[in-house]
C-alpha cells in the first residue's frame, strides 16, 4: 500500500472545493487586468500562470478551436498578438519583472505581431542587462580595465548581430510593424550603424507617434538643423517636443524655449518635463539663474521626481550655490538612495566639498547602473583631472564620445588634460573640435588662444583672444589676455587700450580678476610713465598697491614718479631763473615813464 495515499474518510476531512475550470478562467480573467491596475506585479504574473496553466488544459480537451483563440479578450485579436492571449499576458508579465530571458523563451513560437515584438525587445534589454553587468565586473578607470571592457563589450555583440540577423530574415517576408521597427533601430544604433538605423527609427515615429522613447532615439542621430528638417516626420503635436529636445543638442537654446513657452501656452505649464528641458535649454546659453527656476517650478509642481535632478545638481554646483545642492542631495537620498540621478547629485556634492574620491566612487556608481549616459562620464573625467589620474581622465571623456560626439564638455575636457600633460598638439586638435561644436562659447576660443600663446603662435593666440571678448567673454578676461599678446608682439598702443578697457570693464562689474587686474595696471601705470603722463601714471600705480604681488613695484612706480616731478619742477625753476638773469636791466628814464604812465593811469 502507498504509505501517501488517504482512505475515503480522510480524503473528506481534507476540504478540497470542488469547482468549475471554466469558473477559474473567469476568475483569472477579471483579477488580472485589476491586479495590474493596483500595480502588484507578483501577483499578477502568479495569476497569469495560473491562466496559461488553465487554457492550455482546457484547450487541449475540446477540438476545433483555434489554435491561438484562448476565449480571453485583450481588445486585440490573438492574429496581431502572434500568439494567445493567456500566453502573452503571461510572458508580458515575466517582462515586467525584468525575467527578459524568461519572457522571450515563452515567446520562442512567436514570428509576428506584438508577442514578435515582446520577445525582441526582451532579448534586447537582457542584452543591455549582461553589459551592464559587465561593467560592474570590469570597470573602465584605468587604462588596462579599458582595455578589458572593451574587448568584453566587442565580444557580446554577437547578441546584437543575431537580433539583426533575425529581423532581416522576417522583414523579407513580412513587413515589420512600428514596435518591431523600433527594436531593429535601437540593433542597428547599437551596431553603430547610425545611417541604417535613422530610417527606421523614422517608420517607427510615423508607425505609432506615442513612443516616445523613439523620438528621443532619433533626436541623438540629428547632427544638423538640415539634416531635422529633411526628416519626413509624421505632422503630430509630439513633432513640436522633439524640435525642441533636438534644438538642445544643436545648440539653439533660443529655439528650444521659444517652443516650450509656445506648450506651455497652449496648456502645458504643468509638465515637469517641458520645464526641465526649458532649464537645460537656459543651461546650454548660460542663463543659469533661468535654468534654476525652471528646476524649481518643476520640484513645487513634483517634489519626489528625480528626473533629470542630476541637471539640476550641475547647475547649483556651476552657481557655486553649496547649502542648496546639500540639500538636494539629502531630498534625493530621502527619496530613492540607490537611483541613477542620485548617485550623479551627490556625486555633485562630495566634489563641491572637494571631496574628489567619494564623488569619484558616486560618479562610478551611477555609470554601473546607466552606463550609457555620457553627462556622466564627463563629469567622472572632471574628477579623475582633479585627482592627477590623466590616463583615466581621458579615457572617461572618450567613452563619454564614443556615446554622443557632439557634446562639446568631452572635447573641452580631453583638450583640458592634454594641456595639463604639456601634449598641446592633441590639445589643439580637441579644443578646436569643442570650438566648431559651440563657437559662439568663450571659454573655447580662451582655450585655443592659450595653447596657441603656449607653441608661441601669437597672431592666432590673438585672434582668439579678440574673438572671446566679441562674443561675450564669460571668464571676463579676454581683454586682459589679448593685451598680453599685443605686448609680446611689441604693440605697445593696442595692449594699453585693451588694458584700459578690460580695467574699466571690471571696476563696472565691481568684480576684480585679482591677477590680470594687478598686471593690467602695473602695465599702465609704466605705460603713461613713458608718456610723461604722470597723473595718469599714479592712478594706476595706486590700483596696483592692493594687490600684494605688485605692490612693491607699484611702490617704486610712484616714487620714480615723485623723482620725475621733483626733476621736472627743477629744471623748470632752474630755466626760470635762467631767464630772469639773462634779462637786460631797465633804465631809469624808462622806469620814471612807466611810473608816470601807471600814476596817470590811476588819476584817471
Amino acid at each position: 500500500m502507498n504509505p501517501l495515499s488517504m482512505s475515503f474518510d480522510e480524503q473528506r476531512d481534507v476540504n478540497y472545493l470542488q469547482f468549475d475550470p471554466k469558473t477559474v478562467v473567469t476568475d483569472l480573467q477579471k483579477a488580472i487586468p485589476e491586479l495590474d491596475l493596483v500595480g502588484l506585479v507578483h501577483s499578477r504574473k502568479w495569476c497569469c500562470e495560473m491562466l496559461q496553466c488553465i487554457t492550455i488544459g482546457s484547450a487541449s480537451t475540446e477540438s476545433g478551436n483555434d489554435e491561438l483563440d484562448d476565449g480571453i479578450n485583450l481588445n486585440v485579436t490573438a492574429r496581431e498578438l502572434g500568439t494567445s492571449s493567456s500566453l502573452y499576458l503571461m510572458a508580458k508579465s515575466y517582462f515586467d519583472l525584468r525575467e527578459y530571458t524568461r519572457c522571450a523563451h515563452h515567446l520562442r513560437n512567436c514570428t509576428s505581431g506584438y508577442g514578435f515584438f515582446l520577445r525582441l525587445y526582451a532579448l534586447y534589454l537582457d542584452g543591455l542587462k549582461h553589459r551592464c553587468d559587465d561593467f560592474v565586473d570590469v570597470f573602465p578607470d584605468t587604462a588596462n580595465n579599458q582595455r578589458q571592457a572593451t574587448t568584453k563589450a566587442s565580444l557580446d555583440n554577437t547578441w546584437l548581430i543575431r537580433l539583426r540577423t533575425e529581423l532581416t530574415t522576417s522583414e523579407k517576408t513580412q513587413p515589420l510593424n512600428g514596435y518591431s521597427c523600433y527594436v531593429y533601430a535601437l540593433v542597428l544604433k547599437r551596431l553603430g550603424l547610425l545611417n541604417e538605423a535613422l530610417p527606421y527609427f523614422v517608420r517607427t515615429v510615423k508607425a505609432v507617434p506615442h513612443l516616445w522613447s523613439a523620438w528621443e532615439d532619433l533626436v541623438m542621430l540629428i547632427d544638423s538643423e538640415q539634416k531635422l528638417h529633411s526628416l519626413d516626420l509624421p505632422k503630430h503635436w509630439i513633432r513640436n517636443v522633439f524640435y525642441a529636445r533636438c534644438y538642445v543638442e544643436l545648440h539653439k537654446p533660443e529655439l528650444c524655449v521659444y517652443i516650450c513657452k509656445e506648450l506651455t501656452q497652449i496648456g502645458f505649464h504643468n509638465s515637469t518635463y517641458i520645464l526641465l528641458l526649458q532649464a537645460k535649454a537656459y543651461e546650454t546659453g548660460a542663463e543659469l539663474q533661468l535654468a534654476r527656476t525652471c528646476c524649481e517650478d518643476a520640484r513645487t509642481i513634483d517634489p519626489y521626481n528625480l528626473d533629470s535632478m542630476d541637471i539640476f545638481s550641475n547647475i547649483l554646483f556651476v552657481l557655486e550655490d553649496y547649502h542648496a545642492l546639500a540639500g538636494l542631495a539629502q531630498k534625493c537620498i530621502e527619496i530613492e538612495k540607490y537611483r541613477f540621478e542620485t548617485c550623479i547629485v551627490v556625486g555633485n556634492f562630495y566634489s563641491i566639498r572637494n571631496d574628489h574620491a567619494r564623488a569619484i566612487q558616486y560618479f562610478t556608481r551611477a555609470l554601473r547602473m546607466n552606463p550609457d549616459y555620457p553627462a556622466a562620464w564627463i563629469l567622472l573625467g572632471h574628477e579623475f583631472v582633479e585627482g592627477k589620474n590623466h590616463a583615466a581622465a581621458i579615457n572617461a571623456y572618450r567613452e563619454a564620445l564614443d556615446l554622443n560626439r557632439r557634446d562639446h564638455r568631452a572635447w573641452y575636457g580631453l583638450g583640458e588634460t592634454y594641456e595639463i600633460i604639456k601634449m598641446y598638439n592633441y590639445a589643439l586638435y580637441y579644443f578646436k573640435e569643442a570650438f566648431a561644436l559651440k563657437p559662439n562659447d568663450s571659454r573655447y576660443s580662451n582655450a585655443l588662444g592659450e595653447v596657441y600663446e603656449r607653441t608661441q603662435k601669437l597672431h592666432e593666440a590673438k585672434k582668439c583672444y579678440w574673438r572671446s571678448y566679441c562674443v561675450g567673454d564669460i571668464e571676463g578676461n579676454a581683454l586682459a589676455k589679448y593685451a598680453h599678446v599685443c605686448d609680446h608682439l611689441k604693440d605697445e598702443e593696442t595692449a594699453a587700450r585693451a588694458y584700459m578697457e578690460f580695467i574699466r570693464t571690471q571696476e563696472l562689474r565691481q568684480v576684480k580678476n585679482f591677477t590680470e587686474f594687478s598686471h593690467a595696471a602695473e602695465f599702465l601705470a609704466n605705460y603713461h610713465v613713458k608718456k610723461r603722463q604722470y597723473d595718469q601714471a599714479c592712478s594706476y600705480a595706486r590700483k596696483c598697491l592692493e594687490f600684494p604681488e605688485v605692490k612693491n613695484a607699484a611702490k617704486d612706480i610712484l616714487n620714480k614718479i615723485t623723482g620725475l616731478r621733483e626733476g621736472q619742477q627743477q629744471l623748470k625753476d632752474k630755466e626760470l631763473s635762467q631767464q630772469q638773469t639773462s634779462a637786460p636791466a631797465p633804465t631809469a628814464q624808462s622806469t620814471i615813464h612807466e611810473f608816470d604812465s601807471s600814476s596817470t593811469t590811476t588819476i584817471d
